[in-house]
């Protein structure tokens, strides 16, 4: 009797477990962690829970959820860790891409990208398609491009005009040779250190300021611990969002197929928002006490030969000359 009754339990184990397998709805979905170091309220995270929604919708077995305020750590752990499989996908600006694929410095290059059309029509055209390739050679698959906007100089110490007030000021950069060498151009004094560690050490004054896009200076509440934002409008560099290539080859083509073309949707609406949010941005930090103020945008540009001779003389000037050529 008991070796009938146990017979019949693994009979019906048998059963259920080939079901489940027959019926891919009884099949537990494939979660995907996607980092990113800003807070919940930025908008890049909305954009990446927006697209998590959409992936969601398709019914394809796969679950984004997205780890914001680096918690797996900075931008630079994430790249390394999707080149290792250890991060299934992040969310990172191009410039500490730079630092594993040297062609990506040319995202850094100040007063490179003209307008948002000018931005649209590189990252989508064969500009966009040659650094896909690049990056896909190294271990990541970019899925989208996001457009951060401008970014300025903000500081606790005055307003920036000309490059002679930046004289004397520590700013923070991202941890870019080629942001260092511009805002040293400019005439501050560039401090690399990680974004996640920026908060403290303008509270501390260990630095005097740093540089982002409005949205940032926002959602990351540096209108805390500096009063004046500068609108130099020095850097445009874009972030991409991009999946290890280990995680990308462990998805079934439906699933893949699903992450491009949402993907392509995702980059559409996060440049759209970017926008939005920059304008409300800048009102808002006015709105709580910032001093907001217009600069010499020719003045640091004039600053800049140096900067753009070194880029050449590293990796030449074809794809330099490919995105000035972009219209």
């Amino acid at each position: 009797m008991i070796r009938r009754t146990l017979f019949k339990t693994l009979g019906a184990a048998a059963v259920l477990s080939l079901g489940a397998i027959a019926n891919p709805a009884l099949a537990q979905d494939k979660t995907i962690r996607v980092a990113s170091v800003t807070g919940p309220s930025h908008h890049h995270n909305v954009s990446l829970r927006w697209f998590a929604d959409q992936v969601a919708a398709r019914d394809v077995g796969l679950n984004i959820e997205v780890l914001d305020g680096a918690q797996l750590g900075g931008e630079r752990d994430y790249i390394e860790g999707m080149m290792l499989g250890s991060i299934q996908m992040a969310q990172v600006s191009t410039a500490p891409v730079a630092g594993f694929i040297p062609e990506f410095d040319l995202f850094s290059l100040p007063y490179l990208i003209r307008d948002t059309e000018h931005f649209k029509a590189v990252v989508s055209g064969p500009v966009g398609e040659k650094f896909n390739a690049l990056a896909e050679d190294r271990g990541l698959k970019i899925l989208a491009w996001f457009d951060n906007g401008y970014r300025n100089v903000f500081n606790k110490e005055r307003p920036i005009v000309t490059p002679e007030d930046m004289d004397g000021l520590k700013i923070r950069v991202m941890e870019s040779p080629l942001m260092v060498n511009t805002v040293n151009a400019m005439g501050g004094s560039a401090t690399p250190m990680s974004y996640s560690e920026l908060y403290t050490a303008l509270e501390q004054g260990v630095l005097d300021g740093g540089e982002n896009a409005a949205g940032n200076v926002l959602n990351d509440r540096f209108y805390e611990v500096s009063s004046y934002l500068s609108m130099t409008q020095h850097f445009r560099p874009p972030g991409i969002v991009a999946i290890s290539m280990s995680t990308w080859n462990g998805l079934s083509e439906e699933q893949q197929q699903a992450l491009i073309e949402e993907g392509a949707r995702l980059q559409e609406y996060e440049i759209a928002l970017t926008a939005e949010v920059g304008a409300a941005a800048l009102a808002e930090l006015e709105a709580k006490g910032m001093k907001i103020n217009e600069a010499d945008v020719g003045a640091f540009r004039d600053r800049m030969g140096p900067v753009y001779e070194d880029f050449t003389a590293k990796h030449g000037a074809e794809l330099l000359e490919a995105v000035q050529n972009t219209q």
